[in-house]
């Protein structure tokens, strides 16, 4: 097994990067989201949007100018804004639509990007080098992996596509990205998590080079489930997460690159790819990456992978 084993060095995309042309509002009234205004009465418990996050207030007050964000003492952040939702590390706070779904963003210099958890028919995602500039990367498609066989084809259900990955987009300093999510009128779309940033990958040794076989790939389920003496027992379901572990070889001139890199990612959620082979899509996941660096002999160093996935 050959190929490429590399992370993605994110950008914080914050609630100014989303650029007009996105179609979920900030605030979303659908969600039930008000806007924070300064210089109001807010009473106690009652949920505001600002700056991307929604905020709930600690305790009433009115006449305050101070945004929530600067004002511990009577606002808390409960999380991101359903428009925001994609931009944290939990793939299971999804931004929600009807039909269609467009997001259209300005990040700054990026040479990948990767999309998780969608709901959908189909797929478009396009690179411009500046708003509403020439289109430098384009991809399209559908949202439903392919069949396993022809029975599967005639019969099943088709397998929803968890994630996709892009690279090779050129670098430009005011690239646009623009992706969108279609179903049918009236049927759910969503997005997890959207990830643009800097694919780094591990220089591999040319032998015997790549992920190492014996690589491993663990679902792990966050469900809670809670037993009684008689044997029955409670559920309530939760998302799951996918942990991998693999090996790959490099060139002992490159572990200092390689240890720069798990440097870099240390205690962030990233995206992780441990192939880039469909086959071995199970081998990719979004999490966080630890690593072991080993000088097995003269000329071979290896690597040992650990990621721990989330939702």
């Amino acid at each position: 097994m050959t190929a490429k084993v590399r992370v993605m060095i994110p950008i914080d995309v914050t609630a100014s990067m989303i650029k007009a042309g996105t179609s979920v509002p900030e605030p979303d009234p659908s969600k039930g989201e008000v806007a924070w205004a300064a210089s109001v009465s807010q009473v106690a418990g009652s949920e505001r949007t600002y700056s991307g996050s929604i905020w709930i207030c600690k305790q009433a007050h009115s006449g305050r100018a101070i945004t929530p964000d600067l004002d511990a003492l009577y606002w808390t952040r409960l999380g991101p804004t359903n428009r925001m939702a994609p931009f944290d590390d939990y793939s299971n706070t999804k931004v929600v639509g009807v039909g269609s779904m467009t997001y259209v963003a300005q990040p700054g210099f990026l040479n990948g990007l990767a999309v998780y958890g969608m709901e959908g028919a189909n797929y478009s995602i396009v690179v411009r080098d500046a708003p509403g500039g020439t289109i430098m990367r384009s991809w399209s498609g559908d949202l439903y992996s392919q069949a396993a066989g022809l029975y599967e084809l005639l019969f099943a259900p088709l397998v929803a596509t968890p994630q996709l990955s892009f690279d090779d987009i050129p670098i430009s300093p005011a690239a646009e990205v623009t992706i969108t999510v279609t179903s049918a009128p009236d049927t759910r779309v969503a997005i997890g998590t959207i990830k643009v940033g800097d694919w780094r990958q591990f220089v591999e040794s040319g032998t015997p080079g790549g992920t190492r076989h014996g690589a491993e790939s663990t679902r792990k389920s966050r469900t809670l489930r809670e037993y009684n003496a008689d044997g029955t027992y409670k559920i309530v379901r939760r998302a799951s997460s996918r942990d991998v572990t693999c090996s790959i070889v490099v060139d002992p001139e490159q572990a200092m690159q390689a240890d720069a890199i798990l440097g870099e990612v240390e205690d962030i959620a990233v995206p992780f790819e441990g192939s880039g082979l469909p086959k071995y899509g199970y081998l990719n996941t979004l999490g966080f990456v630890t690593g072991s660096i080993r000088a097995d002999s003269t000329g071979v160093t290896s690597i040992n992978l650990k990621v721990e996935g989330n939702i």
